[in-house]
């Protein structure tokens, strides 16, 4: 019964780990591509399009190039083609509509773009897309190359997903099955070996991998079943593959696990009495390695888990604060048509900027460096600094107030700061008038900037509207507020441009007004795209959501093998050493003086943990969305349970009633 059981949790395991990685692979790639170009310069009169269809031509291969509209609660990504190979263009686009696997994503096929720049999906391998990089770098054209394989996929998914983790975790769940099989079955693999029973370990095995396909073809019907209900069928062959890969790298882990107690040379596999056979004296270091491991991954998952958990929370207690903004229109800036284009839409932007803020269409709410902290100086990454405008000093409800005061004008500015910082203020506004005298960037009209009007508040969270897909940076802890008019003269065309493209800058009116003023300014349409706050705070909810669930269950999974491995160690331990653990507990040894005999182990293992932490974060494979804090938080809660369960696991253990029992 278990073993049907725990082939069915690897067969659906599989299923759907190979569900959302194929997603994944769907909405960061698309069927048939395997490489990538990238335009970022053209030189005057370059026919990059007939150079390319040239390419498509000649080596039978599929470009398209690549749009992505981000707006709305389904993305939107459009495709202009250059065929080159007709069946490999029809398998991705039966009857001109594209197979998509993932839904979350429309894929559209649209004409050439007036721009040759950007990204280009190919089906040519990276190695033959080199050739017809270094083919468009004789014409003119800067173009680099990006591999479109799983390798890259993987990196992706390991920064932006927990879905690795979780499948780590499963493939540490699966070795720990099979060591526990092994462990289980370990005196009736002695007593075959000694009737002559040839590798029974192996007929184990092959046992077990026959009873996990059958449950994948089982399991795999139903999914079928539900994917053609949720897509259409589309890229079924591709899902069962590498569902069945994942199960493969199961059932070998179940096999490795199985082996380690059999490793034992016949000379050391029994003792002089039967029961003191030994089949976990080899192995240890590989046990030892899985155990830290897994902890580690336990420890990601419970991270990213709880930084999903807090951006859900932030969302939740912000509510009062964005809601009365959330239809408010929010400017996306993309790198399509090139640096260049990017800015020739600094100056105009600006200026649509400064048209309507007078009026109060426009909030500016730019955290340009930290949200916490007490540093203050401009430029300063490390600087707790809102760079705001009186429209979002009214939105805040009275709860800050205004030190201008209704007065603007020329060289007219504010500075708000906190009251526990009310000795640094005329500092803080030193350095400031001193970076409104010397502006990094074009001011048209430029005035001199006067002394500011200054005013306090009570020091607290100030709301800033923070990052707008998972709202994990929603306050800032007792900023200096840099209040500012489009008027005063005093900022430059690239701070707008940048608070714009952080979202930092909200238009007030609806998409169709904000765009008509971007119009108005000479803005190029194919340089941004208009969503709502709204829109990005529930697209932003969706993803969170997503990353809580699965983060959830491969901790708890890990959580539950890692409490597996702890109780067969210790087990192993204790058992090793019965006799004399017997005779010291004869001789009133307390348990306490015991449970010291695996305290080395224990902090072994938090140990290697935390280097392999250390060494993950300095190699940049912990992803962004973690905060330092978090994953600290998540390590201790860790290494608790970790101490806990070790000592219930030997005060169980070391009972004289247990010890008399085992060592009979």
């Amino acid at each position: 019964m278990f073993r049907v059981l725990g082939a069915f949790a690897a067969a659906a395991t599989a299923l759907f780990l190979g569900f959302a990685a194929q997603s994944v692979h769907d909405t960061q790639s698309m069927a048939t591509i395997r490489s990538a170009l990238i335009i970022t310069h053209v030189s005057e009169n370059a026919p990059v399009p007939a150079l390319l269809r040239a390419e498509a031509s000649t080596l039978r291969a599929n470009f398209y190039q690549v749009r992505i509209d981000p707006t709305g609660r389904t993305p939107v990504r459009t495709l202009a083609p250059i065929i080159g190979d007709p069946s490999t263009h029809e398998r991705a686009f039966p009857s001109g509509r594209y197979a998509a696997f993932n839904r979350s994503l429309t894929t559209k096929l649209t004409r050439a773009p007036d721009s040759p720049l950007g990204a280009y999906f190919s089906t040519l391998s990276p190695r033959a897309l080199d050739a017809v990089a270094k083919q468009l770098a004789a014409a003119g054209v800067d173009a680099h190359v990006e591999a479109m394989n799983w390798g890259g996929l993987v990196s992706y998914m390991l920064a932006y997903t927990p879905l690795m983790l979780a499948a780590a975790v499963a493939v540490g769940a699966a070795w720990l099955a099979g060591l526990a099989r092994a462990l289980a079955r370990a005196r009736e693999q002695a007593v075959l070996r000694v009737h002559g029973v040839r590798a029974p370990v192996i007929r184990d095995v092959v046992t077990s991998a026959l009873f996990a396909v059958a449950a994948y073809a089982v399991s795999a019907g139903a999914a079928i079943l539900m994917i053609n209900a949720y897509n259409g069928g589309h890229q079924i062959q591709s899902y069962c593959t590498l569902s069945a890969v994942l199960l493969g790298i199961f059932v070998a882990a179940f096999s490795c696990g199985t082996c380690v107690p059999g490793m034992l040379p016949r000379s050391l596999r029994f003792r002089s009495a039967f029961s003191s056979w030994r089949p976990w004296a080899r192995g240890r270091l590989t046990t030892a390695a899985v155990q830290v491991a897994t902890l580690t991954l336990v420890i990601f998952l419970t991270a990213q888990a709880a930084a999903a958990w807090g951006s859900l929370v932030n969302v939740r207690d912000s509510g009062p604060d964005w809601k009365g903004c959330s239809a408010c229109t929010v400017t996306i800036f993309n790198g399509f048509g090139g640096q260049s284009a990017l800015n020739d839409a600094v100056t105009p932007y600006a200026s649509a900027v400064r048209a309507l803020e007078p009026q109060g269409k426009v909030v500016l709410s730019w955290a340009r460096g930290a949200v916490q902290g007490e540093q203050y100086t401009p430029g300063d990454p490390d600087s707790n600094v809102i760079i705001a405008n009186p429209t979002f000093l009214a939105r805040s409800e009275s709860r800050l107030p205004n030190p201008l005061r209704g007065i603007d004008g020329p060289g007219e500015w504010g500075l708000l700061v906190p009251s526990d910082r009310a000795d640094r203020a005329e500092a803080i506004a030193q350095e400031w008038l001193e970076s409104f005298r010397e502006p990094l960037g074009d001011v048209p009209n430029p005035a001199v900037p006067k002394q500011p009007h200054i005013a306090t508040y009570p020091a607290g969270a100030v709301f800033n509207y923070g990052q707008t897909d998972l709202r994990d940076k929603v306050y800032s802890t007792s900023p200096v507020i840099v209040v500012v008019s489009a008027s005063a003269g005093l900022l430059d065309d690239d701070s707008y441009f940048a608070a714009g493209s952080s979202g930092d800058l909200l238009f007030t009116e609806d998409a169709s007004a904000t765009r008509h003023a971007l119009d108005k300014a000479g803005v190029e349409r194919s340089v941004y795209s208009l969503d709502t706050l709204g829109t990005q705070i529930a697209r932003g909810i969706t993803t969170a959501q997503s990353r809580l669930s699965v983060a959830i269950a491969g901790a708890a999974v890990g959580l539950v093998a890692l409490i597996g491995m702890l109780t067969i160690r210790t087990r192993v331990r204790i058992m090793s050493r019965r006799h004399q653990i017997l005779l010291l507990r004869t001789e009133g040894l307390s348990p306490a003086r015991v449970q010291l005999m695996i305290t080395a182990r224990t902090l072994a293992l938090l140990t290697g943990t935390g280097l392999v932490i250390l060494i993950a974060g300095s190699s940049g494979l912990v992803g962004s969305d973690i905060p330092p804090s978090t994953l600290a938080v998540a390590a201790a809660a860790a290494s608790i349970i970790v101490i806990a369960t070790n000592a219930l696991i030997t005060a169980r253990l070391t009972t004289m009633k247990e010890l008399i029992t085992n060592a009979r």
